[in-house]
């Protein structure tokens, strides 16, 4: 009788159960791994998606000033991307990039008139979804305006008359802030308030005190830098007459 050698198949269970496992590991490792190099070199994880924050961009000067007003984009994309502006008043800087990117917005107010302007930055990226992105651009260029009221004063006094108690007051029939400051000449016209910003009174005070039989004039000015009606000038005029 001739024993022939029994073939016996081989046990693969364990070993492909490892291989699975050390290939599962390895494809985990490299994605998190390419997160990792991407959060390093700045790239989105939605690499084909345009994205812009923020959506919109709002910002106000006064008239009359000229240094421009920035802010900034933020730019993400997994390619290249470029923006436009449709405004002259609108600075882009840069205007293409790739990646993640800050762009600069720059709004001049030189040359523009009291008002509120609108415009836009659009940010394109070839074949990206998203693409174009339409960014408003709100520029308000603010122009305070000076009133001081009343716009005279006028008193007579006699030798033995009190101070005469006045009140001017100020206010902004415009738009942006109002920084103002009052000033005068004469001894017997004395201010109660010499500063102030937005509406304000300024106290007066007249005297006839130590002053002659005869007709004293001075003016009140309130200056407000930047603002239309400044400088206001307002008259003071005090008589003296004798006692009956």
């Amino acid at each position: 009788m001739i024993l022939k050698p029994r073939r016996v198949r081989p046990w693969l269970g364990p070993v492909v159960v490892s291989l699975a496992a050390g290939v599962a590991v390895l494809l985990s490792g490299l994605l998190v791994n390419g997160c990792r190099i991407n959060k390093l070199l700045g790239r989105s994880s939605t690499d084909g998606s345009l994205q812009v924050t923020p959506r919109e961009v709002r910002d106000s000067a006064l008239a009359g000033t000229t240094a421009p007003r920035q802010s900034s984009l933020q730019v993400t994309n997994g390619g290249s991307w470029s923006a436009t502006n449709d405004s002259p008043w609108i600075g882009v800087d840069p205007t293409s990039g790739s990646g993640h990117r800050s762009v600069t917005i720059a709004l001049n107010p030189q040359r523009l008139r009291p008002g509120a302007y609108a415009g836009s930055v659009t940010v394109s990226a070839t074949e990206a979804a998203g693409s174009p992105v339409m960014i408003p651009v709100t520029f308000v260029i603010q122009q305070p305006i000076l009133v001081v009221t009343p716009e005279k004063i006028s008193r007579t006094a006699q030798s033995n008359d009190s101070p005469f108690l006045d009140t001017l007051e100020v206010r902004n029939d415009g738009t942006g802030p109002l920084v103002w400051t009052a000033s005068n000449k004469s001894g017997w016209l004395t201010l109660g308030t010499v500063a102030g910003v937005g509406p304000g009174k300024i106290p007066l005070r007249i005297s006839s005190a130590d002053l002659g039989i005869g007709t004293f004039r001075d003016t009140v000015i309130v200056v407000a830098v930047g603002a239309a009606g400044s400088p206001a000038r307002i008259p003071v005029t005090l008589r003296r007459t004798r006692n009956d």
